[in-house]
């Protein structure tokens, strides 16, 4: 009769009791979800400038677009249009005052092509990227005050990014040799 409890008893499975674990996952599911930081990843499209189009004689009879662009320089801020020229050179400040110029340029801009979207944006070498990051915010949007309100209004939001083209010599810079 002992070996028939020995074998009957080897014979069954081991019953797995799983309440406490159930218990635990619970209670930490639910603190975990809670004390998890959801962070936001916020994407910013970038495109490549547009070279000129070779198909210039089909558009001369549209009126004249503005295509703008903004070359960031060691020492100055330029605005303006690839065909008209430049409209708007801004000193780069220590305190950032640059910026606010910038930003009513192309406010006064913005109000003479209201659905222009898309702005060119060319940085020298070596310029940091706090400068980049700076200045793509400008770009993009202002805050605007309505009332007692202060609104984001958008600017430019369609930035392509590129290389600025070298610095042309000013006469005042030429060393007389």
């Amino acid at each position: 009769m002992k070996r028939h409890w020995r074998k009957k008893h080897l014979s069954e499975p081991a019953e797995v009791n799983i309440t406490a674990f159930m218990n635990l996952m619970v209670i930490l599911v639910p603190f975990l979800l809670i004390t998890a930081v959801f962070s936001r990843i916020t994407i910013l499209e970038l495109n490549l400038p547009t070279p000129g189009s070779p198909n210039q004689a089909a558009k001369q009879d549209e009126p004249e677009e503005l295509q703008l662009e903004v070359i960031v320089r060691q020492q100055a801020i330029e605005i303006g249009d690839r065909k008209r020229g430049l409209l708007k050179l801004v000193a780069v400040t220590p305190d950032g005052t640059h910026l606010t110029q910038v930003s009513e340029k192309l406010q006064e801009i913005k109000t003479r092509f209201p659905d222009k979207q898309d702005v060119t944006l060319l940085l020298e070498t070596d310029i940091p990227y706090q400068r980049l990051v700076e200045m793509m915010d400008t770009l993009r949007v202002v805050q605007v005050k309505q009332g007692e309100e202060t609104v984001s209004a958008e600017l430019f939001p369609a930035i392509s990014i590129g290389d600025a083209p070298p610095a042309k010599l000013k006469t005042a810079e030429r060393s007389d040799s």
